[in-house]
């Protein structure tokens, strides 16, 4: 699959299955993104761990949030 628009990010938290909250490098405020999988992912998404969104507001720009959480890099315990 071919993205556009590849941002990296810091894993905050999840308050539900379709919204995380993220840390955006050079973003004061932390962004809102949608969860595309919807399965628990808990050893995944974990506080602090990197993301990877996808900036898709040009391709809708009446979504409620501007990025999508497309990957995550797993963090070495």
């Amino acid at each position: 699959m071919k993205y556009d628009k590849i941002v990296e990010a810091i894993f905050i938290e999840r308050p539900n299955r379709f919204i995380a909250r993220v840390k955006i490098d050079g973003v004061e405020e932390v962004e809102l993104v949608h969860v595309k999988n919807t399965g628990r992912c808990r050893e995944l998404l974990l506080s602090g761990a990197e993301v990877i969104l996808e900036d898709c507001i040009e391709k809708n720009p009446n979504r409620k949030t501007r990025y999508d959480l497309i990957a995550v890099k797993k963090l070495d315990n």
